[in-house]
């Protein structure tokens, strides 16, 4: 199984038969976790990246 499937396995009802959707607990713990790490993945990146060239990224070009 790939990552996504993975991913796309998290979103199946928990029980079919009822109605609604009732998502499992890790569709909806990724589903917060994953922009987090995102964005920190990011934000990090970001200031290795103003480090290691020695500029400041975040000053709108002032």
């Amino acid at each position: 199984m790939g990552f996504f499937q993975w991913l796309q396995s998290l979103g199946h009802d928990a029980d079919p038969a009822k109605a609604g959707f009732q998502a499992q607990l890790l569709y909806i713990v990724v589903c917060v976790g994953m922009p987090v790490l995102i964005g920190a993945f990011s934000g990090f990146g970001l200031r290795a990246i103003e480090r290691i060239f020695g500029i400041e990224l975040g000053k709108g070009g002032h």
